[in-house]
């Protein structure tokens, strides 16, 4: 499976340089933490806004469009072409499983994704140096599994919706009620920690923070220990969760894909 898999994210690798004009306008129309960034230091002027100070929305919605880019997915629309067309089909006959290519498929543009924001990073810097982390070893050698986790969570979850399509032809516009959703539930939008503390609290359980609010506070140093411990649990938790709703939902549409002849 490993051999297969490679095969699979080399031939996703070549699309994503094939349509890396694409993929730039993709990340370029991404930039709403930085309209974020520059409201919220308005606002913090030469004061503080709950602990955030200029340079310190800086540093969270910089960070925040950073892990958007290494978490984020944008398989839906193939998902969805694929299965309302019946172009599904011929991938179900390979020898590995569909949801294979769209890991590979989602994985494949990472490193061009951060190389086209990496500018915008640097400027940040020079603009504002206290924006950038102070190095914490123990903290930074823990993030990339929280990259790493935060992006299963957010596959598991697009997948979710996306395999949808085997019974209904709305799954973008659910797509994009659900991202409207997330940019407010996930922090990508506002610190979780500026919300009321009855909407935090309801927030916390749900799976969007563990897919950028997470590996964004532990970025920027702004979790205690037992914070940590339980945003991995929460990440762990959903992952199990969507796993096991994922696998219902495809063996059943599958089902029912072929019951009607695609």
């Amino acid at each position: 499976m490993t051999a297969k898999f490679v095969v699979l994210l080399r031939a996703a690798w070549i699309d994503a340089l094939a349509y890396r004009a694409q993929l730039f306008i993709w990340v370029t129309t991404g930039m709403l933490p930085l309209i974020m960034l520059a409201i919220w230091r308005t606002l913090a002027g030469d004061g503080t806004i709950g602990g955030y100070a200029r340079d310190d929305f800086v540093a969270y919605f910089v960070g925040a469009l950073c892990i958007r880019q290494l978490t984020g997915v944008w398989i839906i629309w193939d998902m969805e072409r694929e299965i309302r067309l019946g172009e599904l089909s011929p991938h179900l006959l390979r020898p590995v499983h569909p949801l294979w290519r769209y890991l590979a498929m989602a994985l494949a543009d990472k490193p061009l994704r951060l190389l086209m924001i990496a500018p915008i990073v640097l400027i940040a810097g020079l603009i504002a140096p206290g924006a950038i982390p102070q190095p914490d070893l123990l903290r930074w050698s823990l993030l990339p599994l929280a990259i790493g986790l935060a992006f299963a969570v957010y596959f598991l979850n697009q997948c979710c919706i996306g395999v949808l399509s085997f019974w209904w032809t709305q799954v973008l516009a659910l797509q994009d009620f659900w991202f409207g959703v997330y940019a407010f539930c996930s922090g990508y939008l506002v610190p979780l920690d500026l919300l009321p503390a009855p909407v935090t609290a309801v927030l916390n359980w749900l799976p969007f923070r563990a897919m950028l609010a997470f590996p964004l506070e532990l970025l920027l140093g702004r979790l205690d220990q037992t914070a940590i411990i339980w945003g991995f649990a929460h990440q762990l938790g959903w992952i199990v969760v969507l796993g096991a709703l994922l696998h219902w939902l495809w063996n059943n549409g599958v089902r029912r894909y072929s019951a009607v002849g695609a």
